[in-house]
This record gives C-alpha cells, sequence and structure tokens, in this order.
C-alpha cells in the first residue's frame, strides 16, 4: 500500500466515531493494527470476480460512511446505518434501491433485525441509545438508553431479547423487546466492540477488543459464563447455531479465530484479508464471509471461507473499506457495507441450473442461474466427455439486471452417455469469464 493510500485509510478511522478514535483506546487500538499489520504483513490481493471467483457485484449508494448491515430475510429487506448523517438506509432486496431512510440517533454504529416481529434495532454510538424501528412503517417507536458508545447490536429472536455491546463502558445492555427497557447490564472485558447471539444454547458472544477475548454470557442469568482469548484485535463476531461454532475476526493479525461453543476452546485460525472487521455465516452453506477493509487497492475485499476445512475459498473485490457484512441464507445473497466508497455491495454468487436434469439425447432442456454481470453475454455449453466434439452450444443469452438469464435448447442428438452417463452443463461469461457448472445425465 502507498503511503497517500495508508494515510488516506488512516485518517478514516480517525475521524471515523463510535468511540471518538482521536482520543479512545479503542481507536488507538485499530490505527495501531493498522500500522502494525502494513510493516508486518503487507497487504493480500483480492482475487477478482471471475474465473476461480464465481461471483458477481452490484453496488447500492447509501450515504456517508455506512458500516453496519442487517437483513430481514422475510421482506427481502436489507438495513445500513449510516454514520454521518444519523440515519439507517432501507433497501428493497428485490430491486436494490433505497427505499427509505430512518433517522435514528447520533453515529448508529451497528444494526440488528427482528425478523419474527419486523423490528429493526440500531446502536446509536455518540447519542447512547439504541433507537428501535417499526419495519412496516420504517419509523422509530422507541429510543432506547445504554451504556456508553454502543458499537454493536444483536437480536434473539427466541427471548425477543436484544443486546448492545458498549465500547464504552465496558459493558453489554440486555434490552426486553416487549418493553423496550433494559433489563440487565452485564460487564464484559475492556471495549466490546461486536456481539452475536447463538439462540438454539441462549448464549451471548462479546468481543473485547482491547483485551484480545470474546465473553460468554449464559442468556438465562445474564453472567459472563467464559471468557476465551483470541486473536490481537477482535472485532467483528458472528455464531452458526448448526454447528455451535463461533468466528471471532482479529483486526491486527488478518485472521479469523474459530470457537469451538461446547468448549470454548480456540480450534483453529485462518488467514484471511488485512484489517479484517465484520464477519457473518451462511448455516445453510456451511460458508463464512468476512470483511477485509483494506486490500491494497481502491477496493476492498470480502473473503469467503469454507465451514468444513476453514480455508479461504474466494476473495470477492467489493466497495472500498468494507466494514460490516451480513448473509441472505433465503436469497443466497451477501451484502457488504463499505465504509469508505458510501456504498453497501451485493455479492450475488454466479449459479447454473438446468431442467430437467436427465432424459434422452435430443431432450429439450431450460437452463438458468443468476450471477453474471449485467448486459454480458452468458453461453451455455454441453461437455460430452468425448474426444469430439468436446462441446457443444446449446444456447446463448444476456445476463438481466438483476444477474440472473434463463435460454433454451436441446442436448445434441448424437450425444452418447459414455462412461457413466452422467455430462457437464456449463455456463461462462463472455467478459467476467466466470464460469460454473452443473450436470446433466442422459438416459
Amino acid at each position: 500500500m502507498s503511503r497517500s493510500t495508508t494515510d488516506a485509510a488512516l485518517g478514516r478511522l480517525r475521524r471515523w466515531g463510535p468511540w471518538r478514535l482521536g482520543s479512545s483506546l479503542l481507536g488507538l487500538a485499530v490505527v495501531s493494527a493498522l500500522v502494525t499489520g502494513l510493516a508486518l504483513f503487507g497487504v493480500p490481493a483480492a482475487v477478482a470476480s471471475g474465473g476461480s471467483s464465481p461471483y458477481t457485484t452490484l453496488s447500492v449508494a447509501v450515504g456517508s460512511e455506512p458500516n453496519g448491515v442487517a437483513v430481514d430475510e422475510t421482506t427481502d429487506t436489507i438495513y445500513a446505518n449510516v454514520l454521518v448523517s444519523g440515519k439507517v438506509a432501507v433497501i428493497d432486496g428485490a430491486t436494490n434501491t433505497i427505499t427509505a431512510k430512518v433517522t435514528v440517533g447520533s453515529k448508529p454504529n451497528g444494526v440488528a433485525v427482528d425478523e419474527a416481529t419486523d423490528t429493526i434495532y440500531a446502536a446509536n454510538a455518540g447519542s447512547n441509545t439504541v433507537s428501535v424501528i417499526d419495519g412496516a412503517t420504517n419509523t422509530v417507536t422507541a429510543t432506547v438508553t445504554v451504556g456508553a458508545e454502543p458499537a454493536a447490536v444483536a437480536v434473539d429472536e427466541a427471548t425477543d431479547t436484544i443486546y448492545a455491546a458498549n465500547a464504552g463502558s465496558n459493558t453489554v445492555s440486555v434490552i426486553d423487546g416487549a418493553t423496550n427497557t433494559v433489563t440487565a447490564t452485564v460487564t464484559v472485558g475492556a471495549h466490546p466492540a461486536a456481539v452475536a447471539v447463538d439462540e438454539i444454547t441462549d448464549t451471548i458472544y462479546a468481543t473485547n477488543s482491547a483485551t484480545n477475548t470474546v465473553s460468554v454470557i449464559d442468556g438465562a442469568t445474564n453472567t459472563v459464563t467464559a471468557t476465551v482469548t483470541v486473536g490481537a484485535y477482535p472485532y467483528g463476531v458472528a455464531v452458526d447455531e448448526t454447528t455451535d461454532t463461533i468466528y471471532v475476526t482479529n483486526s491486527k493479525i488478518g485472521g479469523v479465530s474459530v470457537i469451538d461453543g461446547a468448549t470454548n476452546t480456540v480450534t483453529a485460525a485462518i488467514t484471511v484479508g488485512f484489517s479484517p472487521f465484520g464477519v457473518a455465516v451462511d448455516e445453510t452453506a456451511d460458508t463464512i464471509y468476512v470483511a477485509n477493509t483494506i486490500s491494497g487497492t481502491p477496493t476492498g475485499a470480502v473473503s469467503v471461507i469454507d465451514g468444513a476445512t476453514n480455508t479461504v475459498i474466494a476473495n470477492v473485490i467489493v466497495g472500498y473499506e468494507p466494514f460490516g457484512v451480513a448473509v441472505d441464507e433465503t436469497a443466497d445473497t451477501i451484502y457488504a457495507a463499505n465504509y469508505g466508497s458510501n456504498t453497501v455491495s451485493v455479492i450475488i454468487p454466479s449459479s447454473v441450473n438446468v431442467s430437467p436434469t436427465s432424459g434422452p439425447p435430443g431432450q429439450s432442456v431450460t437452463v438458468s442461474g443468476k450471477g453474471f454481470h449485467p448486459g454480458e453475454t452468458v453461453k451455455i455449453t454441453y461437455k460430452t466427455g468425448m474426444p469430439a466434439p468436446k462441446s457443444v452450444t446449446i444456447c446463448t443469452t444476456t445476463a438481466n439486471p438483476d444477474t440472473s438469464y434463463s435460454c433454451s435448447g436441446t442436448i445434441p442428438p448424437t450425444a452418447t452417455a459414455g462412461a457413466d452417463g452422467a455430462h457437464k452443463i456449463m455456463a461462462k461469461g463472455a467478459t467476467s469469464l466466470i464460469k460454473v457448472k452443473t450436470t446433466f445425465t442422459l438416459t
């Protein structure tokens, strides 16, 4: 990274305000992490979308310095907190357009959704409050006073409880969602930066950025039952409830600590991009997404981790300084809040499907999917598995503005089953060079 790029990044983080970065310990820790990381580790290059990284990204302008994002899968709505303006931007997931901007408190620094009640919660670091937003009307219905400088918020839908991590008072506020009142205050480690909930075990996890630990809170008693040491300057935290696994980003060392929820021990450390902050889990796909705030280019990157192997399988280029990240498992879409470019990136995994999936030679088929650049040509080929011809073009189409595509054709009448009968259908983008495959079985 050039000096000018480094200075610009540090300048943004100094003026970025949830903990008054010019004076607070957490702010100094983050800036120190950046400087030390640059010196020790350099800056990894992000892998462009295309080829080995089959993802396409769209961009939604939301306002100055967004750093958190959350998804309501039930309504297909995305919420991004906009730090400078004190608003929460509301994005329609079907059209990727802003439908509303809700005024909340000062310096909103985290946002979470309760899908069961269609309620959104914004942690306002500058006013020591949590704003309660009605998702049906996009209006603030209550304002709850919590601890000093709340940095993040999380929801337990099973108990209708909200948790706010207060970076300035080293506490987690426990809010009753039915009454919008604080029912307990739990003391954790120094400068908690993020909080996440495991609804199955009724356990809450808070990252203590100044002590390199994670506090484990029993939701039934509101007491800290364990403290787990992780990597340097832990920031983001996310839970995979299906595997009882917790993922914590370590912003100084460019890593992710993997915690076994049953034993509260770190079982793996994964190297990702530089200065990772946000993290989100797709439980359906057993995939973890990490926002790497600095990547050494005018853009940032989101690392994609295979939860089964704890390995990075792709790096997707997004906007500048991605901070928060969220997953819509229903739509198979990922969202990154890009603090430096004032946008939310919509990350769409590329896919291909064939219908029917089997049939005789000459069978008519429809091939469809998503995740290709809008307007680019998508070519569908049938891979015979034979010496000649090796492939036959079934159809060609153009990707729609929402990255989807569809076209129809026929399996070659001369196709033969070969060794196993299963041959490949491949979709390839003409400009992105993205390739994705599925199979068609000859009968």
